[in-house]
């Protein structure tokens, strides 16, 4: 639990920190209200995208441990067979 948090305040920082780079370089408030339009934009993407990664490690993990369970109970049979 304490890594999904530390990704997600490290997302947030990211975006927060690009936020500020984007007022620097537009101005103060064209780079605000670019950042405001922005971050409704990229959230729910970069959101999907961890979502999808975390959900890609969740299944390949299960895929993983019942393989090693499917090898494991043929090895043992083998061995009393």
């Amino acid at each position: 639990m304490n890594k999904i948090a530390s990704i997600l305040l490290a997302g947030l920082l990211a975006i927060v920190m690009l936020g500020g780079f984007i007022a620097l370089l537009g101005g103060s408030i064209v780079g605000a209200l670019l950042f405001l339009v922005g971050v409704p934009v990229a959230f729910p993407m970069t959101t999907s995208v961890v979502v999808l990664f975390f959900a890609a490690i969740i299944i390949r993990t299960v895929l993983e441990k019942r393989r090693q369970k499917r090898e494991m109970q043929k090895y043992l049979n083998g061995a009393d067979g």
